[in-house]
C-alpha cells in the first residue's frame, strides 16, 4: 500500500469538494492518467453525496477511507444510517426529494458508480447503515511513474487519519 487516508466527517454537503480533492491530489502526484483521476473523483463524489442525501444516521457522521495501491485505489464509505435494499431503490429517472427540500429526477448514481468502478460492493453495516466499497484500477502517464508507484507500494505505505473534531 502507498497510503491509507481515513476521514471521519459530518453528513454535510460542504465536505463533498474536500473529499474530491483528497481523492485527486495523490493521484496527480503519482501521475495517474486524467481519466482514472476523474473516475475516482466521480466515485468519491457519488458515494459521499449518497450518504449525505440518504443515510440520516443518528450520529450524523460517516467515514471515508481511500486505500492507495500502485495498481488501484479502494474507496470505502461507511455510514450507520437507515441502510437500503436494492429492491427499494426507485427507478432510474424517477422523481425524489432533493437535499434542499424540493424535488429532482434521480437514481443515476448507482448505475454511474457501476460504470466507472472496476469493482463495486455493498454490505450492511451492523446494526444499521451501509458500507460501500469501490475499486478503480490505475494507469499511469509514463512507465517511470508506474515504477515509482510500485516502489512506494513496496515500502509498505503510511496512514493518515483526519477528523473535523
Amino acid at each position: 500500500m502507498i497510503l491509507k487516508l481515513s476521514l471521519d466527517l459530518p453528513e454535510d454537503g460542504t465536505y463533498i469538494p474536500l473529499t474530491r480533492q483528497f481523492g485527486r491530489t495523490l493521484l496527480e502526484y503519482l501521475k495517474v492518467v486524467p481519466e482514472d483521476i476523474g473516475d475516482v473523483e466521480t466515485i468519491v463524489t457519488e458515494l459521499v453525496a449518497n450518504v449525505i442525501r440518504h443515510a440520516h444516521s443518528a450520529s450524523q457522521r460517516f467515514q471515508v477511507t481511500l486505500d492507495y495501491y500502485a495498481d488501484r485505489v479502494v474507496i470505502t464509505v461507511v455510514d450507520t444510517g437507515n441502510g437500503f435494499s436494492f429492491r427499494d431503490v426507485p427507478e432510474v429517472g424517477s422523481a425524489r426529494p432533493d437535499i434542499e427540500g424540493g424535488e429532482r429526477l434521480g437514481g443515476f448514481g448507482l448505475p454511474l458508480l457501476d460504470a466507472v468502478s472496476d469493482r463495486l460492493q455493498f454490505f450492511r453495516t451492523d446494526p444499521h447503515g451501509a458500507t460501500v466499497r469501490a475499486e478503480k484500477c490505475l494507469r499511469y502517464l509514463t512507465q517511470q511513474a508506474s515504477d515509482d508507484a510500485t516502489h512506494m507500494n513496496n515500502l509498505g505505505g503510511g496512514n493518515v487519519t483526519l477528523s473535523d473534531g
